[in-house]
């Protein structure tokens, strides 16, 4: 989900203010986390390096430094709009509502469909360029939501398309925990607040799962 993008702008915020970061890629099935110099260090990775670390943390095995996960979130309308203007393309807004329908605001299918955009502009023929670009993202998707942990919450909102979170907890026993792994792991968004709401949509990906 555009995540060495997101960590590469979060280093460099911190690093003019001063803070040492040390910034790490994992696999997206990598599981091993290392310790790290620097006043902060900053990892990004898949759900399997999300386990590791809180085994880590409850083991006391890690190196003792307070831990925050990040859950990354689909983008909204404006920030496509800011993004497609960044990179020269001025849509017009229906083109602009079905890129945001398709790709539910995922960096990565957004950032795929901009990249089709210069080959093609027919509806159906850039679709099928970003479902081909973004095969091996869904077929990780795929596997991280066949976990156990995971693949209940996602059956019930695909089918649900949006709910309040507490609707959600209420009809699974949604944990908080587990409701910020499904984020991680999916194309599914979260809003926070007072009324949170959770809704799965990346419409390519639904497209694709329903098959």
């Amino acid at each position: 989900m555009g995540k060495t993008t997101v960590v590469e702008a979060a280093a460099a915020r911190l690093r003019e203010q001063g803070v040492e970061v040390v910034v790490l890629e994992h696999g997206d099935d990598e599981d091993r986390a290392q310790s790290a110099p620097g006043a902060v260090c900053l990892r990004s990775g898949g759900l399997a390096l999300h386990r590791a670390l809180v085994r880590a943390k409850a083991e006391g095995s890690f190196d003792g430094r307070p831990l925050q996960r990040v859950p990354l979130v689909p983008l909204l309308r404006r920030d496509l709009r800011a993004w497609a203007a960044a990179a020269g393309y001025a849509f017009p807004e229906r083109d602009l509502e079905r890129a945001f329908f398709l790709s539910g605001g995922h960096p990565f299918v957004f950032s795929a469909w901009l990249d089709a955009c210069r080959f093609t502009r027919a509806p159906d023929a850039l679709e099928a360029r970003v479902r081909e670009a973004c095969a091996p993202l869904f077929a990780r998707i795929d596997r991280e939501l066949a976990h156990p942990e995971l693949a209940r919450l996602w059956d019930w909102i695909a089918e649900a398309k949006t709910a309040s979170v507490e609707q959600m907890r209420r009809a699974v026993a949604a944990t908080k925990p587990a409701l910020d792994r499904l984020a991680i792991a999916g194309p599914v968004s979260r809003t926070l607040g007072a009324k949170a709401e959770i809704s799965a949509s990346c419409e390519l990906y639904l497209r694709q799962r329903a098959r």
